[in-house]
């Protein structure tokens, strides 16, 4: 029975404990002419965290805390949201908070195509990160007045006159089924990087890939199914191989399950966020390795059609990361996953579905192995290799290794040049990828038309139209600042010698001097401050919530990268007296080999992006709100790659 007050009516009230990855939605839907109040104009909102006071200082196996969102249905992060009602949303509900929101009754809640029926979502996250054995407890009430939201123990959530609800939790939302039951499905698999989780971290992505597919017209509906391993929560230290191989039999699992539930999974993609990627790798390695059916069509099997990796360390963090750093991580601060991203050999550990025949045969290094043939034939099937990377404010994944190495530096140097000297007739074409894909100068070289490799044109490298943006500049630090602008001359010789190593060859035909000029480093970002970052980044203003056409986030460089455009190994006939002399000799032969390996065979598409702080986090939108800085590159890899062109081709298929 409702609980009746004198300055109100309790409507609903709830109880709830979450662990690691767990979440709940709520959806809300209000009739006002049922109402008991039919002249009310707004409902209250009130979630408490129902934790002790002294655990707000824990960190070591928390935070203790919650993240909520509110949203009416109305709201959409991509277009303007015409209304002075605010945004409402709590970042960090910390032990005995409260978190109080108002549900309006307007114009932006109001279902399409009713009268007085207004829909609400609401979403409650749990923050633990670390471990996985705590729980935490929180309340939610919504009723007519803020008093009525308080008072006795919440009890289960019970339906009033004009309010109905529907209720989800991160295991029914990670488990939804196909638009289409009777047509083949397109396993879409998420994985979360290191201290993270599928449940709650990747979860605006999976929404915005399941929104942007499910989307297109039903003749080519690509009929996703997301699913993310949940296995790997709290065991971020146990090492790549141990979590890929964890990742695999999720995947196999999947497969067969949705088999027996009447779905064939016809395709299958795998996007990976920071550790994700190698993560991934692994997983279909392992996948190669014990089940090579799954990836057979002519058995029956799926075909690979995705690679996606967003700020993954290709090549471990070992250069980039200072020595202060990289010595914990070789002492196992980050257990065997440490050593693994240091570049680290540690035997002794299971070697299960990772070689044919004798180990002798390949590299003792796990990043190094998973790429090794026959297993990179695997990787060489997938119909598209795509790689997001934050140019600036990330210090935990840097570019240089989230972009497996080889990029064209001088292009970018030159759009940094352009901004420099102020050139306004230049800067006019140097548009985000959300203003144009096309009619955008090249860096090199003469417009040269490829394949349309994801449903939308897309040119080459030193030959093509890429959508471009304004480089780095505005929002950064001084130091960073000083370090953009700083002449050549002053620049570090050893830091910039690492990223010539890099610089793919150019375009032969160049001949009006765009790619060319003098190289300039890019700013590498601290690795400490970007840590800190998680916790001490600024959250986005309602401005910037409200309006997308506020945004300065941009796609600064999308190109097509071919084999042929990779330079010739530096460090394959090195003197041995430079191996003896130089520290860092042996650390950056295994990287251009991993990075080699990646490439010799493949062509790799690469997206730099500029987001503001915390950009490692930002790029797959950790949290809607809090992190909403990164929506540009979300938005663009589920509509290049699960949007209508997209799909399109994978139709034809």
């Amino acid at each position: 029975m409702v609980a009746e007050h004198n300055a109100g009516e309790l409507l609903i009230s709830e109880g709830k404990s979450l662990g690691i990855g767990g979440m709940t939605r709520y959806k809300i839907r209000v009739t006002r002419s049922k109402l008991r109040d039919k002249s009310l104009e707004k409902l209250h909102l009130r979630v408490k965290n129902n934790e002790s006071p002294l655990m707000r200082p824990v960190y070591l196996t928390g935070p203790y805390s919650f993240y909520v969102d509110v949203r009416p249905i109305n709201y959409d992060e991509d277009k303007k949201f015409e209304s002075k009602d605010p945004v409402q949303f709590k970042e960090d509900l910390r032990p005995s908070e409260t978190f109080k929101a108002d549900l309006f009754l307007n114009e932006t809640s109001l279902l399409q195509g009713t009268e007085d029926v207004y829909c609400f979502t609401v979403d409650v996250l749990c923050q633990l990160a670390v471990v996985a054995f705590p729980t935490i407890s929180y309340s939610l009430r919504v009723g007519s007045t803020r008093r009525a939201c308080k008072g006795k123990k919440a009890r289960p959530l019970h339906e009033s006159p004009g309010v109905t609800f529907e209720e989800w939790d991160s295991n029914t939302l990670w488990a939804l089924p196909p638009k289409f039951k009777d047509r083949p499905a397109h396993l879409v698999i998420i994985t979360h990087g290191i201290f993270s989780n599928v449940g709650c971290d990747m979860l605006y992505m999976k929404d915005k890939i399941e929104e942007v597919a499910n989307g297109v017209e039903d003749l080519i509906n690509p009929n996703v199914v997301v699913r993310g391993c949940m296995d790997n929560m709290g065991k971020s230290g146990h090492g790549v191989h141990y979590l890929g191989k964890r990742v695999g039999e999720y995947v196999i699992r999947t497969i067969e399950q949705l088999k027996k539930e009447g779905v064939k999974v016809d395709k299958v993609s795998f996007v990976g966020h920071s550790l994700g990627g190698p993560t991934q790798t692994m997983a279909v390695h392992y996948i190669t390795m014990k089940r090579p059916d799954i990836f057979d069509e002519t058995k029956g099997g799926a075909r690979p059609v995705n690679f996606i990796t967003l700020a993954s360390p290709f090549l471990g963090v070992i250069g980039d990361f200072p020595l202060y750093l990289s010595i914990p991580l070789d002492m196992g601060a980050l257990g065997l996953t440490g050593r693994d991203l240091n570049l680290k050999y540690t035997p002794l550990t299971s070697k299960d579905g990772l070689y044919i025949g004798s180990e002798k045969n390949f590299p003792r290094l796990i990043l190094e192995i998973l790429i090794q043939p026959p297993i990179r034939a695997t990787f060489e099937r997938f119909v598209h290799r795509t790689l997001y990377a934050n140019i600036v404010h990330d210090g935990i994944v840097p570019i240089r290794t989230a972009a497996l190495m080889y990029l064209d530096w001088k292009s970018l140097a030159k759009v940094k040049r352009i901004k420099e000297k102020g050139s306004d007739e230049p800067m006019a074409q140097l548009k985000s990828s959300e203003e144009s894909t096309a009619d955008i100068p090249s860096s090199a070289g003469t417009p040269v038309s490829v394949p349309d490799d994801l449903g939308g044109s897309r040119e080459r490298l030193g030959g093509g139209k890429t959508p471009t943006g304004e480089i780095p500049g505005d929002d950064l630090n001084i130091k960073d600042t000083a370090k953009w602008v700083m002449p050549q001359a002053l620049l570090h010789v050893r830091k910039n010698k690492k990223f010539q190593r890099g610089q793919v060859v150019e375009n032969e035909d160049s001949s009006d001097g765009r790619g060319g000029g003098k190289f300039s480093a890019p700013t590498e970002a601290s690795t400490v401050l970007s840590a800190l970052s998680t916790l001490t980044a600024p959250v986005p203003t309602q401005e910037y919530i409200k309006n997308p056409k506020l945004r300065r986030d941009a796609i600064i460089h999308d190109h097509m990268y071919d084999p042929d455009h990779l330079p010739p190994e530096h460090y394959a006939h090195r003197p041995t007296l430079k191996k003896l002399v130089y520290p860092n000799e042996s650390v950056n032969r295994i990287q251009e080999r991993i990075a080699r390996a990646w490439q010799e065979t493949m062509t790799w598409r690469k997206v730099l992006v500029k987001i503001q702080p915390d950009s490692h986090n930002n790029i797959v939108v950790r949290r809607r709100f809090v992190n909403l800085f990164g929506n540009v590159a979300v938005k663009h890899m589920a509509e290049e790659h699960f949007g209508a062109g997209a799909s399109a081709k994978y139709a034809e298929f």
